[in-house]
């Protein structure tokens, strides 16, 4: 899982890192993992999840202070924008927070026992869905 991010000098150049409207570049990002889906599951979930990440990071920029947040979920309830989201976006946060602190540990998806396997165009498509649903949802509040 996210083997890409170990060859040095081939990270991809992620819209995200771009310095640009955080919205513009996060819907970037998502097209561009959905343009990757088929071909690179694990590249297209990471872009994903960072695409939501800048959105995340531009509730930081519209409060003007710096928070201090272990997580995505963390530094996502730190805001009004957060606590007061529906069901859906605070678990769709959780699931990216879980989904990055599981992709972290590699050797999990190569233990054989527990039938994980590698990441499947379906498991990416589920951190695209999640990543749009926490865009969409900021898009309306942030503006």
């Amino acid at each position: 899982m996210f083997k890409f991010l170990k060859r040095k000098g081939k990270e991809p150049v992620l819209e995200s890192q771009k310095p640009s409207s955080w919205l513009e570049s996060s819907y970037k990002d998502l097209k561009r993992a959905e343009e990757l889906l088929e071909k690179d599951p694990d590249l297209s979930a990471h872009l994903a999840w960072q695409a939501a990440r800048k959105a995340l990071k531009a509730l930081e920029r519209k409060a003007g202070k710096r928070v201090s947040a272990s997580s995505l979920e963390e530094l996502f309830f730190k805001f009004p924008e957060g606590q007061n989201a529906p069901r859906t976006v605070r678990e769709a946060v959780k699931f990216l927070d879980l989904f990055k602190r599981l992709a972290k540990h590699e050797d999990i998806f190569q233990e054989v026992s527990m039938g994980l396997g590698p990441l499947t165009p379906y498991d990416a498509k589920r951190v695209i869905d999640a990543a749009r649903l926490v865009i969409n949802h900021l898009e309306h509040r942030l503006r």
